[in-house]
């Protein structure tokens, strides 16, 4: 029989597992923050240089204003301006600037060119500024605000014609009477008073009554002022009012402007692209149709796309305007 031997108890002062060793000898103690920083800065100073971390890669693109560069152009072509150089005339804008320009040249007392906002009204009449812009003819511009008097009317046009202005709050009689004095002498130096009027269609009735009356003062033998209206085309409808009757069968010439049609849309482009110095086709077919989709044909919307969509294009480094472009574009008006 195999004899067992006893598991002796272990000594409680050698229960620990752990090797009797000296103890570790701790770090000085630091008197001072000062000091842990010298340190740190030593400890730092001792290790070799890191190296600087990569520069992160700069992918080029076309800032909004450098499309006009990008594309070969000299100047923006769809800029938020009145630029006559840039007049399309399409069919409606030709009709309209001889129908204004024969107006002045018949003498007649009024005409009148309406049109949905956009379509070119303000355009139509800077270049009949120009085109009277002659020794013959005074002109004078009038840009109505919402809420202007019959008195600030007359006051605006005689401080256009460089007239000394009432001090106070004059009578609405005494400043046609100085605005028909001027007339007259105008007339007797040999020229006719062109006033036109733009944003005609925020007229009150009271203005548009003065209009008349202003258009009315004459010789016996001729009406000695013209005046051309531009104008939304919701002025049509108070016209047919009775109240405005005699306004109404006093305007000799009328013309209306459009939106435009496809083919115009991409005429219109294609014109003012290279009126800017772009010679190659720059928007597709396809481009040029979701143009006019998403314009609906309104000239200043055709503008802010057709814009829209080169600075969208000249960002991703395209050559062309797809018509992708345009529909991303048409996200962002």
């Amino acid at each position: 029989m195999t004899e067992v031997t006893p598991i002796q108890p272990m000594d409680p002062q050698a229960q620990s597992l752990e090797p009797n060793l000296p103890p570790a000898p701790f770090p000085p103690a630091v008197a001072t923050e000062e000091a842990d920083i010298d340190a740190f800065m030593n400890l730092m100073g001792s290790l070799p240089p890191s190296a600087p971390p990569p520069a992160p890669e700069i992918v080029p693109f076309a800032p909004a204003g450098n499309f006009v560069t990008f594309y070969g152009m000299k100047e923006n072509p769809f800029a938020d301006a009145v630029h006559p150089d840039f007049f399309f005339r399409t069919d409606s804008h030709s009709q309209a600037f001889r129908s204004m320009t024969l107006a002045v040249e018949f003498r007649a007392s009024l005409g009148m060119t309406t049109g949905p906002s956009g379509t070119g009204k303000t355009l139509v009449s800077q270049l009949l500024l120009q085109q009277f812009d002659d020794p013959k003819y005074r002109v004078v511009l009038v840009l109505v605000t919402p809420g202007l008097s019959k008195t600030g009317l007359l006051r605006e046009i005689l401080s256009e014609l460089d007239l000394p202005l009432p001090v106070g709050v004059p009578r609405v009689q005494d400043l046609v009477k100085q605005l028909s004095n001027h007339i007259i002498e105008l007339h007797e130096q040999g020229q006719r008073l062109l006033i036109i009027v733009d944003e005609c269609h925020l007229l009150s009735a009271d203005c548009l009554h003065m209009v008349r009356t202003i258009s009315n003062i004459e010789t016996p033998q001729e009406k000695l002022v013209t005046c051309l209206l531009f104008g939304e085309s919701r002025i049509l409808n108070r016209l047919d009012h009775p109240s405005y009757a005699s306004l109404n069968n006093r305007i000799y010439m009328r013309s209306e402007l459009h939106p435009l049609t496809p083919p115009e849309v991409a005429q219109y482009i294609k014109y003012r692209l290279l009126t800017a110095g772009r010679l190659d086709a720059l928007f597709t077919d396809a481009a040029l149709n979701a143009v006019h989709e998403l314009s609906a044909g309104i000239c200043r919307n055709v503008n802010k796309l057709a814009m829209l969509s080169l600075i969208e294009a000249a960002d991703q480094r395209a050559s062309m305007v797809d018509e992708t472009l345009v529909r991303t574009a048409g996200r962002r008006m």
